[in-house]
């Protein structure tokens, strides 16, 4: 088998957990070896740097970003080609509005009533102030109440709930089972 690896570019901590957590372990049916990488805070001269040294080592990558308080995937995404020139448009991948509407997403019904909190059916719009105030309803600490969604994370939920996610998904031809993160 030919050795293949990735890179996944994300933002930033809360990033690297979900990414860690949910989405590597669909990667690794694929990839001999899948990297995640904290973009955010390096200087940008150095990412395009370390983005060049993927690219001629012919490894794969996928650059996040959460779209923010922009309009469309188009502008976000020619945002990030202006900061990074040499991406590759179809290796960006946009999450909407921010990562925390991926963790709310995988939240089942079932699962919202027994942790005490209310999930939106769509989480689309939800920002980290929206999911802040979620959280804070029944957690004191942010990152025990993320732990708690990825434990009880449902892919098919998430798909429904979030149009990014799904669309995530099936750009990189992810298929799962929810059992998949409890392989890491």
């Amino acid at each position: 088998m030919k050795y293949n690896k990735l890179y996944i570019f994300v933002e930033g901590n809360d990033d690297e957990l979900f990414f860690r957590k949910i989405i590597l372990p669909l990667f690794l049916k694929h990839y001999s070896d899948v990297e995640i990488f904290k973009y955010a805070q390096w200087k940008h001269q150095k990412v395009e740097l370390f983005l060049q040294s993927i690219i001629t080592l012919d490894y794969d990558y996928i650059f996040t970003a959460d779209i923010d308080m922009l309009d469309s995937v188009k502008g976000k995404k020619q945002v990030i080609r202006h900061k990074f020139g040499n991406l590759d448009n179809n290796k960006i991948a946009i999450v909407i509005k921010e990562i925390e509407s991926w963790y709310l997403a995988g939240c089942t019904n079932e699962m919202s009533s027994i942790l005490n909190i209310r999930v939106p059916s769509t989480t689309n719009d939800i920002t980290k102030e929206d999911f802040n105030a979620i959280c804070h309803q029944t957690y004191r600490s942010r990152i025990d109440f993320m732990f708690e969604l990825l434990k009880v994370f449902n892919y098919s939920t998430a798909e429904e709930r979030n149009d990014s996610f799904r669309f995530f998904l099936d750009i990189f031809n992810l298929e799962y089972d929810n059992k998949d993160k409890d392989k890491k």
